[in-house]
């Protein structure tokens, strides 16, 4: 049976230009699972603020950040593919790793019309968003799965939805924290997720269990897909894994845009506040990426040390991201070999 593993993203600007920006923003701004709220606000939204206004300016933080090769996103992604695919050459296994974005190429549409080509009839869909959210997880699944039903034949589809479990990945940050980590002297670590609203969480509580607090203690059965309780999971699996029993440490949420109320609490917000408790030294780990991006070099990197020294902090350690480490590497191609062995 041919097989096929889509590694799947929401991709990034082709440029670091006002161009490169409008092209992906039109795709990004454009998706109601992202922004659900009236389509004519949403066009409006897209059209007469944020391509205008926004583009430009979000192009020279892009620059900033740019690598030889491009977008650091894209390139830690084609350094896996390449990496991934040879672990199953290697194998003997004959499988297709590919990659597929939501709002650039390789379009998730384009890669599933190729996969239909070469007759591939059961597909592993890794999200590259460790925690499940509508406005990601969901979105690039509702967008395969809408591919697939024109095809002639249906696939196999194997939904991974749970990577924020997988012992793998796990593993590869617990390795990761211990590399950057060893021997440095720090007076606390925030974890940081990308915030999402509040209302976005609210559309997954079928159950309506959800208060934004001690309710995403636990996962249960109720809170299954919560957002929230995922990036607490994913925290307490990476200490356990380390072994901090006496590590001072924190979760906190970046990256809000707009009026609407997210989740919290504010990375910003929260910073100052280890500030005046008296944390001097900070390091900041960001398990809701699984590649560096705008969001974790410039944002946490530049916009929020700035603001850690400002009000008084001396040492701030962002860490990398698990980009191209190798045990990353690894821990895809052993996830991505369970999921096909489990429908054998």
């Amino acid at each position: 049976m041919p097989k096929a593993v889509l590694m799947l993203n929401l991709g990034t600007p082709a440029t670091p230009t006002a161009k490169g920006l409008r092209d992906f923003y039109r795709h990004f701004f454009a998706d109601p699972f992202v922004f659900d709220f009236n389509p004519l606000a949403r066009w409006l939204l897209r059209n007469l603020i944020i391509l205008p206004f926004r583009a430009p300016r979000v192009a020279r933080n892009y620059a900033d950040i740019w690598m030889k090769e491009g977008s650091p996103l894209k390139v830690y992604a084609d350094r896996m593919q390449a990496s991934v695919q040879a672990a199953f050459n290697a194998s003997g296994e004959e499988v297709m790793v590919l990659n597929a974005m939501a709002y650039s190429e390789p379009f998730i549409t384009q890669v599933m019309v190729e996969l239909e080509r070469r007759g591939i009839e059961e597909i592993v869909l890794l999200p590259m968003f460790p925690q499940y959210s509508t406005a990601t997880t969901a979105s690039v699944f509702d967008t395969v799965k809408k591919s697939v039903s024109k095809w002639k034949v249906a696939p196999r589809l194997i939904f991974v939805d749970d990577l924020f479990q997988e012992p793998a990945f796990i593993r590869a940050w617990s390795i990761r924290i211990t590399r950057h980590l060893e021997g440095v002297e720090v007076d606390h670590v925030i974890f940081s997720y990308h915030g999402v609203p509040q209302k976005t969480i609210k559309r997954s509580d079928e159950a309506g269990v959800c208060t934004f607090g001690d309710c995403c203690n636990t996962i249960t059965a109720e809170n299954r897909y919560c957002y929230r309780a995922q990036c607490v999971a994913t925290t307490e699996s990476i200490i356990a894994a380390l072994g901090w029993n006496e590590v001072s440490h924190s979760i906190a949420f970046q990256s809000r845009f707009g009026p609407l109320p997210w989740i919290q609490p504010y990375l910003d917000e929260h910073i100052l506040e280890l500030v005046g408790k008296g944390v001097k030294r900070l390091a900041v780990v960001t398990p809701s990426f699984v590649s560096d991006c705008l969001e974790t070099i410039h944002e946490i990197g530049v916009e929020y040390q700035d603001q850690f020294k400002a009000a008084g902090g001396e040492k701030f350690l962002l860490l990398p991201n698990l980009n191209d480490d190798q045990a990353w590497f690894n821990s895809v191609f052993e996830i991505s070999h369970k999921h096909l062995a489990s429908q054998d």
